[in-house]
């Protein structure tokens, strides 16, 4: 049985006008590597996922509206194309590395030179000023033995990283947000001890 998410490779052929060959052939000029990726078996399309070292993934996605309703994914029709998008999704919130959306399709006349190329770039500027967390000392500031649960720091050149996490699989960032990354520490800690008492 296929686990989910699932790593795809099939991509429509350069003359079937979808955006995924562009899409591709834009990341990999500026130096971005990636991988295909539905993350849900009820969702349609697929995604074009950043592999980074170190750093967070970013989704890539394309949408498209024709006659029907809209379609995302990173293979969709070139035809209505209103939109590209590159996205960072963590415990915390979603940013967008690019959002290139416009209300009338035909302004994204030339999805090759112009959206895709912007879009491949601003990924490659975030991707080359992200900090790689790999190789970083973090220092455990607060653990819990009741909910096996704990707070770790790591102080970077790019300011102090906050990583919280227990054996359960529970997980935040690592975030430069110290603060929030404490606090959901702390609510996961009441809650686990809360439940065993």
């Amino acid at each position: 049985m296929t686990s989910w998410p699932h790593d795809l490779s099939k991509t429509a052929s350069a003359a079937a006008e979808r955006t995924g060959t562009i899409l591709k052939t834009a990341l990999t000029a500026h130096g971005v590597t990636f991988r295909v990726v539905k993350p849900w078996r009820s969702l349609p399309g697929a995604s074009l996922v950043t592999t980074a070292p170190g750093q967070p993934d970013v989704w890539i996605d394309a949408h498209s509206h024709t006659d029907g309703p809209a379609v995302s994914g990173y293979d969709v029709p070139l035809a209505g194309l209103f939109g590209i998008s590159a996205v960072i999704t963590d415990d915390f919130n979603t940013r967008h590395v690019h959002c290139d959306f416009t209300e009338t399709p035909a302004d994204i006349t030339d999805p090759a030179a112009a959206a895709a190329d912007a879009m491949a770039a601003d990924v490659a500027a975030h991707l080359h000023t992200y900090p790689s967390l790999t190789g970083a000392q973090w220092v455990t500031i607060a653990s819990n033995p009741a909910s096996r649960t704990e707070y770790r720091e790591a102080v970077t050149v790019h300011g102090t990283w906050a990583h919280a996490s227990s054996l359960t699989g529970y997980t935040t960032g690592p975030s430069l947000d110290t603060d929030r990354v404490w606090d959901a520490y702390q609510r996961r800690v009441a809650d686990l001890t809360a439940g065993t008492r």
